[in-house]
């Protein structure tokens, strides 16, 4: 594709009629994206036992009131988005984060709001079909007793780290007093199907549940300053399972990290659209290794999907020329279906002659096509 061409697609790429943009909406230019890329995502309807709930930072130096900025974060601006993955990283639903005030599309209307993290947590959950076969996993940014008990009322499992001051006042030892105790023994308390744990690691962690439980303790392998050395320490089982499953979001976002374009844009939307498609990249990517059982690499699937994008489905061998020594065209012009097929290369020239394009004289020529042209004509020809 000439750059020319490319940059007039930029140009008049739109998802949204700019004359019927609903009020209030930040992100209305954008919003058919989301919905299509969410459809997209769900459209064969298998989804893991074991999801998580976390954010995704696109990076975005320009100015929009939904820029945010997270201090801390290897990507400090950019658009926050909420996503729901699988935990070997397959994303199933993304949502953008347009400020604290609910826009379109967010918000649960005749609903007690849960907070931003809870309301975020059901919006995302309301795409399964049977709730009861799926573990949920999330940070203690959404997690809080209220949600526990409104997801177990819905019949669905969940996992998740917690502040101390969302407990509704559990009684469980603050973290100073739990830091001085030593490393392994943990505290519990259960209420109303809602179990919260506190577990003395490096550091005090709470971790609550609406459905596992602490037993079986697992051994796990911790380093051991005074003792210089690695030692055995037990662990809740809840917390076993909340750091096997728990990092679905950031294998997505690494993944599309590893791979993103990066292409300039004027309007506000361009790095959306760039991280849209890195997201289908990567489904398709975490799809096709589920599906095939090989275990690709993410830059060889992506340069085999780019290689078949490229091809022509209009290919259509080339019929030989006259002498019949070789293929080429039967006459001298060169009809559209074979100009624009694929496998040309330049290779070098018995003669001398004029270039095809620009008709300068030139000693290569087109091993397809049998015309005389030079290396930097070959791509505006071909196309």
């Amino acid at each position: 594709m000439p750059r020319n061409r490319f940059e007039l697609i930029k140009r008049y790429l739109h998802f949204a009629d700019n004359e019927h943009l609903p009020t209030g909406d930040k992100i209305a230019k954008v919003r058919p994206l989301f919905e299509e890329l969410n459809r997209v995502l769900l459209q064969f309807g298998v989804i893991h036992p074991q999801l998580s709930i976390d954010e995704q930072m696109v990076p975005y130096f320009g100015r929009h009131s939904s820029k945010m900025f997270m201090k801390g974060k290897p990507v400090r601006f950019g658009f926050k988005l909420w996503v729901l993955a699988s935990s070997d990283g397959y994303p199933y639903q993304v949502e953008m984060y347009t400020g604290k005030n609910a826009g379109p599309g967010e918000g649960r209307a005749g609903c007690e709001s849960l907070g931003l993290g809870g309301d975020v947590v059901l919006r995302l959950l309301e795409c399964l079909q049977t709730p009861a076969q799926h573990h949920v996993f999330f940070d203690n940014y959404f997690s809080s007793y209220a949600l526990m008990i409104a997801l177990r009322q819905r019949g669905i499992r969940a996992t998740g780290t917690v502040r101390d001051n969302r407990l509704k006042k559990c009684p469980l030892p603050d973290n100073k007093t739990a830091e001085k105790a030593p490393r392994g023994q943990h505290w519990y308390q259960s209420t109303n199907g809602v179990l919260a744990v506190k577990w003395r690691d490096n550091r005090a962690v709470t971790v609550v549940t609406n459905h596992s439980d602490i037993s079986p303790l697992k051994d796990v392998q911790r380093w051991s300053g005074d003792e210089k050395k690695k030692v055995t320490v037990k662990q809740p089982n809840l917390i076993y399972e909340y750091n096997q499953y728990m990092g679905g979001v950031d294998l997505v976002d690494g993944a599309v990290a590893a791979y993103r374009p990066v292409i300039r844009w004027k309007k506000w939307y361009g790095t959306l659209v760039t991280n849209a498609f890195g997201l289908l990249r990567v489904a398709s990517w975490r799809m096709y290794r589920s599906c095939t059982g090989r275990s690709v690499d993410q830059l060889v699937f992506t340069r085999e999907v780019a290689l078949e994008l490229l091809k022509n489905p209009r290919q259509e061998p080339c019929p030989p020329n006259v002498t019949g020594s070789g293929p080429g065209p039967s006459s001298g012009r060169v009809t559209v279906v074979s100009r624009t097929a694929q496998n040309h290369f330049i290779v070098p020239a018995a003669t001398q002659g004029r270039c095809k394009l620009c008709q300068k004289n030139t000693r290569t020529m087109c091993s397809i096509c049998q015309v005389r042209l030079h290396n930097h004509c070959s791509q505006n020809y071909h196309t």
